[in-house]
């Protein structure tokens, strides 16, 4: 690295509607107008060093984000990878869809923060989670370097982020309450054990026979 370069290590903790998982990364950063009062600082190169499995978020009663059983996951995700909470210099930890709305998301983030160190923590509204969506998937980098407009859709477990870019810049970001776990269902029993608020009106609009706690009808699930 040269002398206007340094290194960081940032973990990134994503708590979605259906999965958690947390991602170390090696940033380098470089400061673009070195002995300018103002400096520039640009991120010029990222190294993915360890990526967790992928886990069901844990919620209690479809109501409250297990805070214990989260601590528990980083804390044993952190071991697994080889890194102590005093070797991360950054991250974020951002809880995004209808995890987002549950009743205790609020205090899960302020609680994970005190345990994982000084993070960036918020808790992600649609604008925001589009606008993400959008850089992650790359869609942001292929309008820039196209010179085009592109729309990008994040399909999740509660929610649907879109998100417009015309050469790199956000001109729209929205989301619409429609994802891939709107209604659960036990596979064994096929019993319907969850149904959302945005599903239960699509089924009573097209007055579908999916009831909690009844077998599954697969034409109407279909539907």
């Amino acid at each position: 690295m040269s002398s206007n370069e340094f290194k960081l290590i940032s973990v990134g903790i994503d708590i979605g509607t259906t999965t958690t998982q947390l991602i170390i990364s090696e940033l380098i950063l470089k400061n673009r107008l070195p002995g300018a009062r103002i400096p520039k600082i640009e991120i010029v190169k990222k190294t993915i060093l360890y990526k967790s499995e992928i886990y069901i978020t844990p919620i209690i009663d479809h109501q409250y984000v297990d805070a214990s059983a989260i601590r528990e996951i980083i804390k044993n995700e952190y071991s697994k990878a080889g890194f102590n909470l005093d070797e991360i210099d950054t991250g974020a930890i951002i809880v995004t869809g209808e995890t987002a709305k549950k009743e205790n998301a609020e205090k899960i983030i302020h609680e994970l923060a005190g345990y994982a160190g000084d993070f960036v923590v918020a808790v992600a509204g649609p604008e925001l989670e589009s606008i993400l969506a959008g850089k992650g998937s790359g869609a942001a980098d292929i309008s820039k370097n196209k010179f085009k407009t592109i729309i990008n859709l994040d399909i999740g477990g509660g929610t649907t982020n879109i998100s417009v870019f015309e050469n790199g810049h956000v001109v729209e970001a929205i989301c619409a309450n429609v994802g891939g776990r709107l209604v659960e269902i036990e596979p064994e029993s096929e019993l319907v054990t969850f149904i959302s608020k945005p599903a239960k009106m699509f089924i009573d609009n097209y007055g579908l026979d999916i009831k909690y706690g009844k077998k599954a009808d697969m034409k109407n699930i279909e539907r």
